[in-house]
């Protein structure tokens, strides 16, 4: 297998070699030509229409913690994955676990990105979409008891980033406008569109990239393909990428082996048959698959007891159909309605050695969905009144197989995950920015509520009774029912533009996170009788309430003076009916036990147990200092500052308020870079400090729950080291249709961990020592890429 990988690779490099050369055997005089700088990652600029020069508008300024990531930004600077997309975010960043590690996943768990976190808040109270479909939850580790809140079996990177246009990201509880609510905000992939590249004048646009990343030893190829006219024009988007692991830093422990692939594609066609209508319709398939082996470690953590071997492959396929509805009446200015359907498949085989047993078996983890949806939004301006309202709707059907093979024993049995379930959504929204002028300035004061109802029920719950001699179905179905639940979510917004192209804004927004699938379903033990009236189990909870916030925020945007753009913002959130588990005993909590097995005298349950806040604050400005200094055009500066500190308290008697581990440390982005004015060339170097900090440990997960006040913590996760990293990137157009681009990533080679993906590193076993030498990120990296566009 990795012969033929290496020989594929050998063939890359060679064709990327050949392009480079081939680009630089071009003309000086084609090299010279001036280009525009496109807003997508693909510069496609091949037509021969005349320059034109723009005055830009005044920017669109709208309340809230939202910005846009472009194609054209992801390619400079080096994003490949679910997790460089962040690269230089000050407050939000990717959450996951290595390949092989034991800390945040089981010996059949995957190793990658499990989500993103966004000032604190991470993982499936994040939301994800892609065109406006909701992106299926992390699914929860309920096999590893309470021990494993906040941890996840399989993630949620079902994506490529050069399938997309741009990624929109909201912070803090998403607006009211936003149908994927979430409570912690929302990153949303727009799809390529046939509009980013032709207008009146170029009816046909191509674009290929490659590239190679030395971190993974990852080749990229990408194709980018436009036609059409002002009535009917389409794209098709190609996207394939081989690599193996990446590399860590550790020194002491490689990278365990993995080797993957993965396909892309996107074809959307648009009819636009007069000056009301333009209808969209988009096909969209995405395909990973990683073999990896690693070690296997015994259960006390201090042995290898043998290695195993994964097989994981990522599915996801979506269809849509959309309107943009543009009406010549008086009574609605816009309406835009989408309808959907989205399938996706994570499937993950294992064969491992059972850790009693030592035998090796077969697992196979599954987590598949369907979701069917709808939406439509409308807009109408009345005099001072800008109006917006819309309605949304989707089912989900889950579906979490599991096995294992030969059937294990009655000690190693591990129970389907969560039940197999059904949900439905249905909301609403009405929103109005109500103008006003105050001394030529607009003020507006802009009030709005989203109103949402889910239901989720379970399906198939006999299947939670495999290789149980003493669970029924009739048992999990008195257990396990529907949870259903309506939230108003009122939001205001005051917003006063200091001058045309400069906001500031105070704001209040409620925010909900509805319980989901594991939380509800998710069980362990609960079909096993080894242990007589010690035997314990954990379970979902179908009588949880929903989680909910009140989030405050104070910012400014836009263009500060001529040459200087910033966005500024402060925040605090409040939250309350956070989801944990909790320890109850038939003897001592009766009430508690009425639905469950009579098999079962312990029990860890899901319930609303914690509340938390979180407060801070994050700017981000750019000086164009040729703006000032005709001598210096085109030399500009970036700052970016993020801080943020929050904490949490249980119910449980006696607890106080603890650091909330999923805060990240303070982390500044400090670069300088030089763009020739004509766009030829450019280069960057960028700086990343970010501060040590430690997780703060608490008994909440093995506290017996008997009565006796809760006691502190003794034990200590590894603090996680500050660090600073630089990095350089640069571009070169070679000629008119060709353009290189590379980086340096961690120039000085500095040893690093990421806090949020190793935060729970504890350091008192082998197996502990082995994960921390794994969490070490890459050393200095390398990438080389070559852009050929007409």
């Amino acid at each position: 297998m990795y012969k033929s990988t290496q020989s594929t690779a050998w063939f890359k490099k060679s064709l990327l070699v050949t392009s480079l050369l081939a680009a630089i055997y071009q003309t000086s005089a084609g090299a010279a030509d001036s280009t525009n700088k496109n807003l997508t990652s693909d510069a496609l600029s091949g037509d021969s229409s005349e320059l034109m020069t723009v005055t830009a508008p005044a920017p669109v300024l709208k309340a809230g913690s939202e910005h846009t990531i472009s194609a054209q930004d992801l390619q400079d600077k080096g994003a490949k994955d679910f997790g460089s997309i962040m690269r230089y975010e000050p407050l939000i960043g990717a959450t996951g676990a290595s390949g092989g590690s034991g800390n945040g996943k089981s010996g059949f768990d995957r190793g990658g990105y499990t989500g993103y976190n966004i000032r604190g808040m991470e993982s499936n109270r994040v939301g994800i979409d892609v065109d406006g479909i909701a992106q299926p939850n992390a699914t929860g580790r309920s096999y590893v008891s309470r021990s494993g809140l906040n941890t996840f079996g399989i993630g949620r990177d079902y994506i490529d980033p050069y399938m997309y246009g741009s990624i929109n990201i909201q912070s803090g509880a998403t607006s009211s406008e936003t149908a994927n609510s979430a409570i912690g905000g929302n990153v949303s992939f727009r799809p390529k569109s046939a509009d980013d590249y032709l207008h009146p004048g170029k009816t046909s646009a191509f674009g290929y990239r490659s590239g190679y990343d030395s971190a993974d030893r990852s080749w990229h190829n990408g194709v980018t393909i436009a036609g059409g006219d002002e009535t009917l024009r389409g794209i098709f988007v190609y996207s394939r990428r081989d690599g193996q692991e990446t590399e860590n830093n550790s020194g002491t422990v490689d990278s365990y082996p993995a080797n993957w692939h993965s396909d892309a594609f996107m074809t959307s066609g648009i009819w636009q048959p007069n000056d009301e209508h333009k209808l969209t319709g988009t096909f969209d398939y995405y395909h990973k698959t990683n073999h990896t082996h690693y070690d296997a470690w015994d259960s006390s953590g201090n042995s290898v007891i043998g290695t195993a071997n994964q097989t994981s492959q990522t599915r996801r396929w979506g269809l849509s159909l959309k309107d943009d509805w543009t009406p010549m009446n008086d009574y609605i200015d816009s309406v835009s309605t989408k309808v959907y359907y989205q399938h996706t498949e994570a499937h993950d085989w294992t064969y491992m050695p059972d850790s009693t047993a030592l035998s090796m078996e077969t697992v196979n983890s599954n987590f598949d969905t369907d979701t069917w949806g709808f939406q439509t939004a409308l807009a109408k301006s009345v005099g001072r009144h800008d109006l917006s309202g819309g309605l949304n709707a989707s089912t989900t059907k889950t579906q979490r197989p599991f096995s294992q093979s030969p059937v294990p024993s009655v000690y190693t049995a591990i129970m389907q995950p969560e039940a197999d379930s059904r949900g439905y959504i249905i909301a609403g929204f009405v929103q109005d920015k109500i103008n006003f002028d105050l001394d030529s300035h607009n003020f507006a004061v802009i009030p709005g509520i989203r109103v949402v109802h889910q239901s989720t029920k379970p399906e198939n719950l006999s299947d939670l009774t495999t290789n149980s001699s003493v669970l029924t179905g009739s048992a999990v179905s008195t257990l396990y029912g529907k949870n259903s639940d309506t939230q108003a979510l009122p939001s205001l917004a005051l917003q006063y533009d200091m001058t045309p192209r400069l906001m500031t804004y105070l704001q209040y927004q409620r925010g909900a996170q509805f319980p989901n699938a594991s939380q509800l379903y998710g069980s362990w033990n609960l079909g096993s009788s080894y242990a007589g009236r010690a035997q314990y189990a954990l379970i979902g909870n179908t009588d949880l309430k929903t989680e909910t916030s009140d989030n405050f925020e104070w910012g400014m945007k836009g263009e500060v003076t001529e040459g200087v753009t910033m966005r500024t913002a402060l925040f605090y959130n409040s939250y309350k009916n956070f989801i944990a588990y909790s320890r109850y005993t038939r003897s001592g909590n009766p009430d508690r036990f009425t639905n469950v097995p009579s098999n079962i005298y312990t029990i860890y349950q899901a319930e609303n147990r914690d509340k938390a806040y979180i407060y801070g604050g994050e700017i981000s400005a750019k000086f164009n200092f040729g703006t000032w200094f005709e001598e210096v055009n085109g030399l500009s500066a970036t700052l970016a500052y993020g801080y943020s500190e929050g904490k949490s308290k249980s119910s449980y008697n006696g607890d106080k308020y603890v650091d909330l581990d999923s805060v990240a440390p303070m982390k500044a982005i400090v670069g300088i870079a030089w763009d020739d004015p004509a766009k030829v060339y450019g280069t960057a170097l960028t700086a990343t400090f970010v501060k040590g900090k430690r997780a703060s440990t608490t008994n909440r997960e093995s506290y017996t729950n008997t009565g006796s006040a809760i006691t502190d913590s003794t034990s200590e996760y590894m603090r996680v080291p500050g660090y600073g990293m630089l990095d350089w990137t640069a571009y070169w157009q070679v000629a008119k249709n060709v353009r290189l681009n590379g980086g340096v990533y961690n120039i000085t080679d500095r040893k690093y961990w990421d806090y949020l993906s190793s935060r729970n590193i504890e350091t008192s076993t082998n197996q502990d020592a082995n994960d921390k030498a794994l969490a070490t990120m890459p050393g200095r990296t390398w990438q080389l890429g070559v852009n050929v566009d007409f």
